[in-house]
């Protein structure tokens, strides 16, 4: 049976204004300040063991700023019985808990790095700390677990800086880079905002936009293997470019189609960005389908509180339904594909 990938938003921000991310991360509007329980997290990660994934990654917000993260790592592993971890952040204080996280068994770090020019990081992302966030990631391949770098590509930003960020990985021992695509419908959904980049560079986020096979095409000189890849068996298509250093370098592009369930037809917003990639947990202990909707969120906050195991199971063997039944839409589907899609 076909599973999403599991994400739980630990806390609701991050404490920087990247202006190509939602206010609450990867969670609908979400109140600031909001943490999640390590109780009420490995509870609802219990259930979803017993659904068959053994996967799980920690996002926000930002995990590095979640007072109990290694505590929670540990029990993952050891309570709840998962055999993947990641931590997905883009802070510094992340390398300073790298050796600790190592110890508690994380499996994966997932820091994110935009550009080698400190200028430019102070602009996108609000905050003045390129440096050490240079030296967190060189802090995590240290422990020895693998590293992978997360660069969202922006035309005119940063995107003629590729060559470079991918080489400063090889030599930094950075297991993969992940070249992203930039988010198209942000202002969309229940945590519409306006943060506009015209502020800084005269221009909206769409016209950030980079084609991923534009990429493709120089990694594919370089590159000695090439495969496509699915989170989690759902998710955009990815193409995995294997560099001589080993590095590997994956493109994930938002057009090349994604995955769509029931919950999905007749939304106003389809066909969306994420679609059914992954199954969230938020900071506020709701499960959310997607990024866009709060209308088809379940709350497990009154389960969790009542210590209800045995409702809980059932709304998270529910939530796993969907995923089940979900269908792929090409990025470039004909009205016939699309019938014969929702069949």
């Amino acid at each position: 049976m076909r599973k999403p990938q599991v994400r739980v938003t630990v806390n609701s921000r991050c404490k920087r204004s990247c202006y190509y991310c939602r206010p609450s991360g990867e969670a609908v509007a979400t109140e600031s300040g909001t943490d999640l329980a390590p109780e009420q997290l490995i509870a609802v990660a219990k259930a979803v063991r017993a659904q068959g994934v053994e996967s799980i990654k920690l996002t926000g917000g930002d995990p590095a700023l979640y007072g109990p993260l290694v505590e929670v790592v540990r029990r993952l592993r050891q309570d709840a019985g998962m055999s993947e971890v990641e931590v997905i952040s883009r802070h510094p204080r992340i390398g300073e808990l790298a050796p600790a996280l190592a110890e508690a068994g994380v499996t994966l770090f997932n820091v994110s790095l935009d550009t080698l020019d400190a200028g430019l990081h102070h602009e996108i992302c609000g905050v003045n700390d390129h440096a050490e966030v240079l030296a967190a990631i060189e802090a995590c391949v240290a422990t020895g677990v693998p590293v992978k770098v997360n660069v969202v590509v922006m035309d005119g930003i940063n995107a003629s800086e590729i060559d470079p960020l991918i080489a400063w990985c090889e030599e930094a021992g950075v297991e993969s880079v992940k070249l992203l695509d930039i988010i198209k419908d942000l202002g969309e959904g229940s945590e519409s905002f306006a943060r506009r980049l015209e502020i800084k560079r005269s221009r909206n986020l769409p016209e950030l936009y980079v084609s991923m096979e534009e990429l493709a095409g120089d990694l594919r000189v370089r590159a000695i293997d090439e495969e496509t890849v699915q989170q989690g068996g759902l998710g955009h298509p990815m193409t995995v470019f294997t560099m001589p250093s080993g590095t590997k370098v994956v493109l994930k592009d938002s057009t090349a189609g994604a995955w769509y369930g029931s919950v999905c037809r007749g939304c106003p917003l389809f066909p969306c960005h994420d679609a059914l990639m992954a199954l969230r947990l938020t900071a506020d202990a709701r499960l959310q389908f997607c990024l866009l909707r709060e209308d088809v969120i379940v709350d497990l906050a009154p389960l969790l509180e009542k210590d209800d195991q045995e409702a809980l199971a059932a709304q998270v063997e529910a939530a796993f339904e969907m995923y089940a039944a979900a269908y792929f839409r090409p990025g470039d589907a004909t009205p016939q594909e699309l019938l014969e899609a929702h069949r």
